[in-house]
Protein backbone atom coordinates (compact mmCIF):
# COMPACT_ATOMS: atom_id res chain seq x y z
CA UNK A 1 0.00 0.00 0.00
CA UNK A 2 2.88 2.39 0.78
CA UNK A 3 4.00 3.21 -2.77
CA UNK A 4 0.47 3.90 -3.95
CA UNK A 5 -1.23 5.43 -0.92
CA UNK A 6 1.81 7.05 0.65
CA UNK A 7 0.10 9.38 3.13
CA UNK A 8 -2.45 6.76 4.19
CA UNK A 9 0.28 4.15 4.63
CA UNK A 10 2.35 6.54 6.74
CA UNK A 11 -0.63 7.32 8.98
CA UNK A 12 -1.43 3.63 9.36
CA UNK A 13 2.23 2.94 10.22
CA UNK A 14 2.20 5.63 12.93
CA UNK A 15 -1.02 4.20 14.36
CA UNK A 16 0.44 0.69 14.35
CA UNK A 17 3.56 1.95 16.13
CA UNK A 18 1.49 3.78 18.75
CA UNK A 19 -0.58 0.71 19.59
CA UNK A 20 2.34 -1.73 19.92
CA UNK A 21 3.77 -2.59 23.32
CA UNK A 22 5.47 0.46 24.92
CA UNK A 23 5.50 2.33 21.63
CA UNK A 24 8.18 0.08 20.15
CA UNK A 25 8.27 0.45 16.41
CA UNK A 26 7.79 -2.75 14.36
CA UNK A 27 11.11 -3.53 12.74
CA UNK A 28 12.64 -0.48 14.39
CA UNK A 29 11.76 1.76 11.41
CA UNK A 30 10.63 5.36 12.00
CA UNK A 31 8.69 5.44 8.75
CA UNK A 32 7.13 2.83 6.51
CA UNK A 33 9.44 3.96 3.72
CA UNK A 34 12.58 2.83 5.55
CA UNK A 35 11.08 -0.54 6.51
CA UNK A 36 12.67 -3.63 5.01
CA UNK A 37 10.36 -6.07 3.28
CA UNK A 38 10.59 -9.82 3.12
CA UNK A 39 12.18 -11.28 0.03
CA UNK A 40 9.90 -13.59 -1.87
CA UNK A 41 11.16 -17.05 -2.73
CA UNK A 42 11.84 -17.78 -6.39
CA UNK A 43 8.83 -19.25 -8.13
CA UNK A 44 9.13 -22.71 -9.62
CA UNK A 45 9.58 -22.48 -13.36
CA UNK A 46 10.32 -18.76 -13.31
CA UNK A 47 13.40 -19.15 -15.51
CA UNK A 48 11.41 -21.05 -18.16
CA UNK A 49 8.66 -18.42 -18.07
CA UNK A 50 11.19 -15.60 -18.44
CA UNK A 51 12.85 -17.40 -21.36
CA UNK A 52 9.46 -17.92 -23.02
CA UNK A 53 8.52 -14.24 -22.82
CA UNK A 54 12.02 -13.12 -23.83
CA UNK A 55 11.64 -15.09 -27.06
CA UNK A 56 8.07 -13.83 -27.56
CA UNK A 57 9.28 -10.25 -27.15
CA UNK A 58 12.05 -10.89 -29.69
CA UNK A 59 9.52 -12.24 -32.21
CA UNK A 60 7.24 -9.29 -31.46
CA UNK A 61 10.14 -6.90 -32.17
CA UNK A 62 10.61 -8.54 -35.59
CA UNK A 63 6.89 -8.17 -36.32
CA UNK A 64 6.96 -4.52 -35.22
CA UNK A 65 9.89 -3.87 -37.61
CA UNK A 66 7.93 -5.44 -40.45
CA UNK A 67 4.85 -3.40 -39.51
CA UNK A 68 6.91 -0.22 -39.53
CA UNK A 69 8.22 -1.04 -43.02
CA UNK A 70 4.66 -1.48 -44.31
CA UNK A 71 3.59 1.71 -42.50
CA UNK A 72 6.42 3.75 -44.04
CA UNK A 73 5.39 2.51 -47.49
CA UNK A 74 1.84 3.76 -46.83
CA UNK A 75 0.25 0.30 -46.62
CA UNK A 76 -1.23 0.76 -43.16
CA UNK A 77 -1.84 3.59 -40.75
CA UNK A 78 -1.68 1.86 -37.39
CA UNK A 79 -0.64 -1.63 -36.38
CA UNK A 80 -4.28 -2.52 -35.68
CA UNK A 81 -5.02 -2.02 -39.38
CA UNK A 82 -2.68 -4.94 -40.14
CA UNK A 83 -3.32 -8.63 -40.52
CA UNK A 84 -0.25 -10.78 -39.83
CA UNK A 85 0.55 -14.28 -41.04
CA UNK A 86 3.44 -15.92 -39.20
CA UNK A 87 5.07 -19.10 -40.44
CA UNK A 88 7.24 -20.71 -37.79
CA UNK A 89 8.74 -24.07 -37.03
CA UNK A 90 9.90 -26.01 -34.01
CA UNK A 91 10.07 -24.23 -30.68
CA UNK A 92 8.95 -20.88 -32.12
CA UNK A 93 5.78 -22.46 -33.50
CA UNK A 94 5.01 -24.15 -30.17
CA UNK A 95 5.69 -20.91 -28.31
CA UNK A 96 3.43 -18.83 -30.56
CA UNK A 97 0.75 -21.53 -30.61
CA UNK A 98 0.64 -21.49 -26.80
CA UNK A 99 -0.87 -18.00 -27.00
CA UNK A 100 -3.80 -19.12 -29.13
CA UNK A 101 -6.07 -16.26 -30.19
CA UNK A 102 -4.27 -13.93 -27.76
CA UNK A 103 -1.35 -13.78 -30.22
CA UNK A 104 -3.02 -10.81 -31.93
CA UNK A 105 -3.09 -8.92 -28.63
CA UNK A 106 0.61 -9.58 -28.00
CA UNK A 107 1.44 -8.35 -31.51
CA UNK A 108 -1.12 -5.50 -31.32
CA UNK A 109 -2.73 -6.34 -34.66
CA UNK A 110 -6.30 -7.07 -35.68
CA UNK A 111 -5.58 -10.61 -36.88
CA UNK A 112 -2.61 -12.90 -36.34
CA UNK A 113 -2.58 -16.32 -37.96
CA UNK A 114 0.09 -18.89 -37.21
CA UNK A 115 1.17 -21.44 -39.81
CA UNK A 116 3.51 -24.39 -39.41
CA UNK A 117 6.52 -24.27 -41.66
CA UNK A 118 10.15 -25.17 -42.12
CA UNK A 119 13.13 -22.98 -41.47
CA UNK A 120 13.20 -19.45 -40.16
CA UNK A 121 10.34 -17.28 -39.02
CA UNK A 122 8.44 -15.75 -41.95
CA UNK A 123 6.32 -12.64 -41.38
CA UNK A 124 3.73 -11.51 -43.91
CA UNK A 125 1.71 -8.36 -43.34
CA UNK A 126 -1.34 -7.17 -45.24
CA UNK A 127 -3.73 -4.28 -44.61
CA UNK A 128 -7.12 -5.40 -43.39
CA UNK A 129 -10.02 -5.34 -45.84
CA UNK A 130 -12.54 -5.02 -43.01
CA UNK A 131 -14.10 -2.06 -41.21
CA UNK A 132 -12.68 -0.52 -38.05
CA UNK A 133 -14.59 -0.97 -34.79
CA UNK A 134 -15.26 2.40 -33.16
CA UNK A 135 -14.77 0.98 -29.66
CA UNK A 136 -11.70 -1.29 -29.79
CA UNK A 137 -10.23 0.02 -33.08
CA UNK A 138 -9.67 -3.51 -34.39
CA UNK A 139 -10.45 -4.04 -38.05
CA UNK A 140 -12.90 -6.95 -38.13
CA UNK A 141 -15.33 -8.64 -40.48
CA UNK A 142 -18.14 -8.54 -37.89
CA UNK A 143 -18.28 -4.75 -37.45
CA UNK A 144 -21.95 -3.84 -37.75
CA UNK A 145 -23.16 -7.44 -37.51
CA UNK A 146 -25.45 -6.44 -34.64
CA UNK A 147 -28.06 -4.00 -36.04
CA UNK A 148 -28.50 -2.44 -32.60
CA UNK A 149 -24.79 -1.49 -32.59
CA UNK A 150 -23.76 -0.82 -36.20
CA UNK A 151 -20.40 0.80 -35.38
CA UNK A 152 -18.87 -1.89 -33.15
CA UNK A 153 -17.67 -5.44 -33.68
CA UNK A 154 -19.13 -8.66 -32.33
CA UNK A 155 -16.32 -8.94 -29.77
CA UNK A 156 -17.24 -5.54 -28.29
CA UNK A 157 -20.95 -6.38 -28.32
CA UNK A 158 -20.14 -9.56 -26.38
CA UNK A 159 -17.90 -7.69 -23.93
CA UNK A 160 -20.44 -4.93 -23.34
CA UNK A 161 -23.74 -6.78 -23.43
CA UNK A 162 -22.90 -10.49 -23.19
CA UNK A 163 -20.64 -12.84 -21.32
CA UNK A 164 -17.43 -11.32 -22.73
CA UNK A 165 -14.46 -12.93 -24.40
CA UNK A 166 -12.13 -15.42 -22.76
CA UNK A 167 -8.55 -14.12 -22.44
CA UNK A 168 -5.70 -16.35 -21.34
CA UNK A 169 -2.27 -14.94 -22.13
CA UNK A 170 -2.57 -11.28 -23.00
Amino acid sequence: MAPILSFTAEEAWRELCRTTLAGARPGGALTIFTELYHELPAAAGADALLAKWDRLRAIRAEVLRALENVRSEGGIGSSLQAEVDLTASGEDHALLASLGDDLRFVLIVSRATLHAGQGELDIRIAPSAHRKCERCWHWRADVGADPAHPEICGRCVSNLFGSGEPRNAA
